[in-house]
């Protein structure tokens, strides 16, 4: 017991007290820019997880057709596990790939919690009990009591009238990073549709609540979170594949649209997947089919041919 209250006193709860103390008297005594760069810290630290956990969406993502089509042609379920975890060894896909940054975030957010309780106390009860949990060093000393405003929020209270800003903020960012991480998901039976919809609607809805019931401070670390992941999601998801969206789809429940239809959507200003033409066209070139934006460069390619021979044939 002594070793697990060594570890989360000394190892997690100290160095995030007294590192976030120096950050904010760093930056004129403000504890809401000290959480932003920690947050931002703590994301760039477990940037290679949450590459992984994108790596491994999309990986789902791409293997959505192949699991289709598996339940469809196998109604035993105890066969169509065997094939679908036959699949998941050819591809080397690994379904628990997604929940490494949670499962590294979930201390982090109950350290916080911790953190913001003793560090934002405003009775001398509370501020006693935070002298000894400091290191002894005059320029975190020097900077207690710790100023509890940043912006219009009071980051130590819980309140609805200080939280709710934040709790919508909190939901709105939860709902664009839940819609750009599935946009890519592709044909979906009537099932996972469902899925997908709850999801999008239910996790924005339990982060917004959960800010209404904790500091206001741990729900600027949520927002910054969700932020940075939208970041990192739109740049992998969308920006490296050549992909834009509209307003428009981000506000439907609908995934992307498939490459036909967002070429024959261009002009309303839809989502336009030059990456998807690309690819559709390498599959067509492998599979011995030609799309029809490559039947006229065949015309032009065998009436130039026929023209030279005759050249040739007219030099003999």
């Amino acid at each position: 017991m002594n070793i697990i209250d060594f570890i989360w006193n000394d190892v997690m709860i100290g160095p995030i007290m007294n590192g976030l103390i120096i950050i904010a008297h760093t930056f004129s005594d403000n504890y809401g820019v000290a959480i932003i760069l920690f947050t931002l810290v703590v994301r760039i630290i477990t940037y290679p997880l949450t590459l992984r956990q994108l790596r491994v969406t999309r990986a789902m993502q791409e293997m959505q057709p192949r699991m289709q089509e598996i339940q469809k042609k196998y109604k035993d379920p105890k066969r169509r596990q065997e094939e679908l975890m036959k699949v998941y060894r050819e591809t080397g896909f690994n379904p628990l790939g997604c929940l490494w940054p949670l499962l590294v975030q979930m201390p982090i957010w109950i350290a916080l919690y911790q953190v913001l309780r003793r560090t934002l106390g405003d009775t001398p009860e509370q501020l006693l009990r935070l002298s000894s949990d400091l290191y002894d060093w005059s320029y975190i000393t020097s900077a207690i009591p710790i100023n509890r405003d940043f912006l219009f929020f009071d980051l130590g209270s819980s309140s609805i009238e200080q939280s709710l800003p934040l709790a919508i903020l909190v939901g709105v960012t939860a709902y664009i990073q839940q819609k750009v991480s599935t946009a890519r998901m592709g044909p979906r039976d009537e099932r996972s549709e469902s899925m997908n919809r709850t999801m999008l609607w239910m996790m924005p809805f339990m982060f917004g609540f959960f800010t209404l019931q904790v500091p206001a401070g741990l729900g600027l670390y949520w927002l910054v979170t969700s932020v940075f992941t939208i970041i990192t999601s739109w740049y992998y998801y969308f920006y490296r594949q050549g992909l834009t969206w509209s307003w428009k789809w981000l506000l439907s429940s609908e995934p992307l649209p498939a490459p036909a239809a967002a070429a024959a959507a261009a002009g309303g200003g839809t989502v336009a997947l030059a990456a998807d033409a690309a690819s559709v066209e390498e599959s067509a070139a492998d599979s011995g089919e030609e799309s029809p934006e490559q039947r006229p460069q065949r015309r032009s390619s065998a009436a130039r041919r026929r023209r030279q021979r005759r050249r040739r044939a007219s030099r003999r």
